[in-house]
């Protein structure tokens, strides 16, 4: 099946059809809403709010063991937001969803570590550029951290440490 099979949807149609997409990931089916947000950029190609939930219905399958995102089509995605700030801190959403899929498998705590380390990174970052009255960043620093706590995960450790 090639391109031109696809119906596309009416440019008025767009306000609804984001609150659609929205619905589907509510409903834990982020695979709707992708291919909804694959329909809006048919119609408009760089849709910021299409853009964000695109990037967050693709994060949400990082923690599906049978997943297969590629990494690379997160972090694209991620440059073509308009915002620095956003940018800062959906790589941050990015990288902190990468670390809980981490946390699954018990031989990577100390990758999950890493990667909350540099979400949390990404949100300090993205808490100095947010506008005033946004705690988003906040909020996902600390709740990186208590993780980190609660998940007594640790730096890798280098084997040097054994002769």
């Amino acid at each position: 099946m090639n391109d031109k099979n696809y119906h596309k949807i009416d440019k008025s149609s767009i306000e609804d059809v984001i609150e659609r997409a929205k619905q589907y990931r509510s409903l834990l089916q982020p695979e709707v809403a992708i291919s909804i947000c694959l329909d809006i950029f048919a119609v408009d190609k760089n849709n910021q709010n299409a853009l964000v939930i695109y990037i967050l219905a693709l994060t949400d399958q990082l923690v599906q063991s049978e997943s297969k995102i590629h990494h690379k089509k997160i972090t694209d995605s991620i440059k073509k937001l308009d915002s620095e700030f956003l940018r800062h801190y959906y790589s941050g959403i990015f990288l902190e969803r990468q670390a809980r899929g981490l946390l699954i498998n018990s031989m990577s705590r100390s990758f999950a570590y890493e990667a909350f380390i540099e979400a949390i990174e990404e949100f300090e970052i993205a808490e100095k550029m947010a506008p005033k009255h946004c705690a988003d960043p906040i909020l996902r620093y600390n709740s990186c951290l208590r993780t980190i706590k609660k998940e007594n995960l640790q730096p890798r450790q280098e084997f040097d440490e054994l002769y």
